[in-house]
């Protein structure tokens, strides 16, 4: 999380100085859905079958943090665009 906060406050600085921020913001995006997936993970297992209850609200927290995952843009793109943008690297998909 700590990760994803550095690149959204780098993002903001490059943002409100007209730069271009992209970078910073898929990076964020895509740090920030590892560390919720890594949250709802832990979570699941400490709960282990109660997880699923719905009582418990952790199975739905856990289908919320999966759609971090793919929306509005997926970690795959992300990944396979950076280097382009970045690195100037050719296109990889």
């Amino acid at each position: 999380m700590r990760a994803a906060e550095l690149m959204v406050r780098d993002g903001l600085k490059r943002f409100e100085a007209g730069l271009a921020c992209g970078e910073q913001a898929n990076s964020a995006k895509m740090l920030a859905a590892d560390a919720s997936w890594a949250a709802a993970e832990a979570c699941m297992q400490t709960h282990g079958g109660f997880g699923f209850a719905e009582e418990y609200d952790v199975e739905r927290k856990f289908r919320e943090t999966r759609l971090c995952y793919v929306a509005p843009i997926s970690k795959n793109l992300i990944l396979s665009g950076l280097p382009k943008r970045v690195l100037g690297k050719s296109r990889s998909y």
